[in-house]
């Protein structure tokens, strides 16, 4: 028992010498003095040790007669001096063999506006400072459109960058680029043990570069189809077409239009995959690989390729299908959350946050006389969200780990969802979940594809919408040249 209360006080002694830190600020001080403490009483244990063993190994009376002895033997002054030895040999062990736990400083989390009214994002870093008052943590703002928001990402991760960022809320579609380019620090697995098997397997692969983890999923994002309730005609589609296409215009119960296109910016990307997903097309595979032609020249476009994209054209060009003003090419996912709740059409494809949105339009909704429900696509979507990640320059990156395991765990999660409406990560928030809303959101997730898996998505990107765009105006063909263009991007 004397044996392993030593090594236990020994122990905890060599810890709380690794966790000191800032000991000079106020509520650094009892800290010290604790550390101080268990040093001297760890060091008087194992300089008591060997006399105490061989007291107790031939002990035949009363206790208070053995711990005499031992006292008086550490009254020599041998053993004393063995003691202020063995405080300071502690305290160096304790930085060596024990690293500090959390390297102080301020931690900066560089993101996207955060897109919930409810802001649960800063309700959970203002968490963390509570319990982490030597490493506060703060956002620094990434504003803009989707590119200005990458561009202002990598301006800060690259070699020769401003380095302000210790973790990076990024697009899922930006992993390839940030891994690959070196602008992220591995995460170290053995401090997530089995908890890794908690996230949705779809959206834990994000994570993962070839073989190695990178980073933890903050949020995901699935599509959802919302649709009018107590509309004459209005009913949950079971096709792509249903929602968006010819038969949506036709059924749409007197209301203004059946939906509003989002062709603004990379909503174009995501409209334009799902068209032609629904098609059967596979220019860009379930996996996120982009179909070529077999000598690898151009990327291969099919006649069901064609056929989602020209579904896109007849949305602009047909009456009833979706709304012309604002314009398919100036509406965006939030755009359409407004013409949704002011009753201006039937149905809506947006993201399962879109339905937290809504709920905070109420007033507007009841005003407009609109009721609506939300079910799972009838066709394959594509996987959005954003996965947190420790930048390469950081010079925090225990406490940076610590910061993104916090703000993925599942309490984390939990406040995302029911406060800010984001679609949850991990399983056990999706076992726990009581509202319909969240069962359709998981079905939803089992059927998404990724959008192209390439370290130059956002050239990519572009120059794909570029050519969707063809089809879409009156060209109704992609010439060969883009085609190759496209395939240079990606060996690039």
């Amino acid at each position: 028992m004397f044996v392993l209360v030593t090594a236990v006080v020994t122990s905890v002694s060599a810890r709380l010498v690794a966790d000191v830190v800032e000991w000079w600020r106020a509520d650094g001080i009892p800290y010290l003095a604790a550390t101080a403490v268990m040093l001297i009483l760890s060091s008087v244990l194992i300089n008591a040790l060997p006399r105490a063993v061989k007291e107790f190994w031939h002990w035949s009376g009363p206790f208070p007669a053995v711990a005499d002895r031992v006292g008086k033997a550490l009254t020599r002054p041998r053993k004393a001096l063995g003691v202020v030895i063995t405080v300071p040999l502690l305290a160096g062990a304790g930085y060596v063999l024990l690293p500090p736990a959390l390297e102080p400083g301020e931690l900066v989390i560089m993101a996207a506006p955060d897109l919930s009214p409810n802001t649960p994002r800063t309700t959970l870093i203002e968490q963390w400072n509570e319990t982490h008052p030597r490493n506060p943590a703060r956002l620094e703002i990434a504003a803009g459109e989707t590119e200005e928001q990458h561009e202002r990402m990598v301006n800060d991760a690259e070699e020769d960058g401003e380095h302000k960022a210790d973790v990076y809320i990024l697009d899922v579609v930006w992993m390839p680029e940030f891994v690959e380019n070196g602008y992220l620090r591995e995460l170290d697995r053995s401090k997530l043990g089995d908890d890794l098997d908690d996230f949705v397997a779809p959206v834990r692969r994000t994570c993962e570069v070839k073989g190695k983890l990178w980073a933890l999923p903050l949020n995901t994002d699935t599509a959802l189809i919302y649709h009018r309730t107590k509309v004459p005609g209005v009913d949950a589609p079971r096709t792509w077409d249903a929602h968006s296409g010819t038969p949506a215009a036709e059924g749409r119960g007197g209301v203004e239009a059946a939906t509003a296109a989002q062709f603004s910016d990379e909503m174009l990307m995501v409209s334009a995959l799902e068209a032609i997903w629904a098609e059967g097309g596979g220019v860009v595979t379930e996996d996120g690989e982009v179909t070529l032609t077999p000598d690898g020249s151009r990327v291969r476009f099919t006649k069901n390729d064609y056929a989602g994209m020209r579904k896109l054209n007849a949305m602009t060009r047909a009456q009833g299908i979706a709304l012309t003003d604002p314009r398919p090419e100036d509406t965006n996912a939030l755009d359409a959350v407004e013409q949704f709740a002011a009753g201006r059409t039937a149905f809506m494809r947006n993201w399962a946050i879109a339905h937290q949105q809504l709920d905070d339009r109420q007033a507007e909704l009841d005003a407009a006389g609109v009721t609506f429900d939300a079910i799972a696509p009838p066709s394959p979507s594509v996987l959005g969200g954003q996965n947190l990640a420790i930048s390469a320059h950081t010079g925090e990156p225990r406490a940076a780990q610590a910061l993104i395991q916090f703000l993925t765990s599942a309490q984390s999660q939990q406040i995302l969802a029911e406060v800010g409406g984001f679609a949850p990560s991990r399983g056990s928030v999706y076992d726990r979940a009581k509202s319909e809303h969240w069962v359709h959101v998981r079905t939803a997730l089992q059927q998404t594809r990724l959008r192209p898996n390439t370290r130059n998505y956002t050239e990519f990107s572009k120059a794909f919408r570029d050519a969707v765009k063809n089809v879409v105006s009156e060209h109704d063909q992609i010439p060969d040249e883009t085609a190759r263009e496209l395939a240079e991007i990606l060996r690039k």
